[in-house]
């Protein structure tokens, strides 16, 4: 069950019986590319989608694709589990979608449209408001407290209609996450550099809402 608002380009919905968030990581580097030639921007990232509905989760990673699976099932592989846990820490709301006009073109590497393929009013209409990770000129990592990121090939809210995934489309999905990028390479150096950064935003939200607390 669903409800709206909207502005002048973005209608917000409300899904109540399913929970989303996502782990969005960006890296935007300015370069030269040749003396006296102007700045050029590029941006990097990966994302971790997941929808939730009961014990269902419909999950979408980049350069693995998408699967639903058991919420059980999604806790035997260590990589899911922790992306799924740091997804939740960076929420703002999970139940509160928007459904865009247009698809932020910044985000156009990360999530697949490039070598021709173009982008439609159709692709990635649904989009999630969140925390996320910024890495932007290579420097430190860092938390941004919003940023409308998480883009859905999916309604969410179409997650409890959907079949479970079929062993061999998970096996297909496994093998795709495993070969992406270096996601699982830098896993062991970066899960603790996300944790980290993320607890230090939580505890900071934390006290300063214990700051307008006291100054009630």
């Amino acid at each position: 069950m669903s409800s709206a608002s909207s502005d002048t380009s973005t209608v917000y919905h409300t899904i109540a019986d399913t929970e989303c968030s996502g782990v969005f990581w960006k890296l935007i580097r300015e370069t030269k590319p040749y003396y006296d030639a102007p700045n050029y921007m590029s941006c990097y990232g990966d994302y971790h989608l997941f929808a939730k509905h009961g014990d269902k989760v419909y999950m979408e990673v980049r350069n693995a694709g998408e699967i639903v699976i058991s919420l059980a099932e999604l806790q035997k592989n260590k990589y899911w589990k922790y992306y799924y846990t740091l997804s939740l820490m960076l929420s703002n709301d999970m139940h509160k979608l928007s459904k865009n006009e247009e698809f932020n073109k910044t985000y156009n590497h990360i999530y697949g449209y490039t070598g021709g393929k173009e982008w439609s009013k159709e692709d990635r209409a649904w989009s999630l408001e969140t925390a996320y990770i910024d890495q932007s000129n290579m420097k430190a990592f860092k938390i941004i407290p919003s940023g409308n990121v998480c883009y859905y090939k999916i309604n969410p809210a179409d997650v409890k209609d959907m079949e479970y995934s079929t062993p061999q489309e998970l096996e297909a999905f496994e093998l795709g996450y495993m070969n992406g990028l270096d996601r699982v390479k830098t896993f062991s150096h970066r899960s603790v550099i996300y944790e980290n950064i993320t607890i230090e935003y939580i505890m900071k939200n934390m006290e300063k809402e214990l700051e307008e607390l006291y100054a009630l």
